[in-house]
């Protein structure tokens, strides 16, 4: 519990040294309208074998296109003083998941922010960017994602389905053997993203959080038909 105390106290240091008092504040009542916010949703769970890929068919349709991986403030550090574009990430919150261990994907075109994403190898990692309490046996090499974010100027080039791929050949090296990853039920456009890179649905799951208490319940499913009403099993 000292430790974690320690750490808020270090990150609203952070943010207030980076950000000002007003993005503090901000910060501050965002956190507690969500603590005390209503909450019930419904939630596709999605799961992949991860498997060696040569990624001839996930190059994207635009040039100059650089990935990279980061796994240490340090590393986010290198990458800033090299001169590339961050302007369009969240500074402190990054340090804050790479110290937790979370994995972050960025793509880059000509220096400048296109693609990034997170993911994770450990439920502590996990826990830094998705609030949801889905089950990923991490001591079974099954890992996640989340948090994606494409710039709106790069879209519909296939970012996204390129890095999938970079994330998917990395996390194999470092022994992960499965993906699993949730999308919202109204996100149609995510349930494709992720059918797309070989996804397969598993389970529907709800979520119900209320004045702090979180309820979450999956169940499998046997069929798929973006038309009808998943079958519960």
């Amino acid at each position: 519990m000292t430790n974690r105390v320690l750490e808020l106290l270090r990150r609203t240091r952070e943010i207030y040294q980076q950000k000002g008092l007003y993005t503090l504040f901000k910060r501050i009542f965002a956190s507690v309208l969500s603590m005390l916010s209503y909450e019930n949703s419904v939630f596709y769970i999605y799961v992949k074998i991860m498997q060696k890929r040569n990624g001839t068919d996930r190059i994207p349709n635009i040039q100059n296109v650089v990935h990279r991986i980061i796994e240490t403030v340090e590393q986010l550090a290198e990458l800033s003083n090299a001169d590339y574009d961050l302007s369009q990430l969240d500074i402190s919150q990054a340090r804050y998941r790479l110290s937790r261990g979370a994995i972050l994907y960025l793509l880059f075109v000509d220096r400048e922010l296109a693609y990034k994403s997170w993911g994770a190898l450990t439920e502590e990692a996990k826990k830094t960017f998705n609030r949801y309490p889905y089950k990923v046996d991490f001591e079974k090499n099954e890992n996640c994602g989340g948090d994606a974010w494409t710039n709106p100027k790069y879209r519909r080039q296939g970012l996204a389905y390129y890095a999938s791929y970079i994330a998917e050949q990395y996390v194999i090296s470092r022994g992960a053997t499965k993906f699993r990853s949730i999308v919202l039920s109204s996100n149609l456009a995510g349930q494709n993203s992720v059918a797309k890179t070989g996804n397969q649905l598993v389970a529907k799951a709800r979520y119900i959080r209320i004045l702090g208490l979180q309820f979450w319940r999956e169940r499998p499913v046997k069929s798929v038909d973006k038309n009808k009403e998943y079958t519960v099993v």
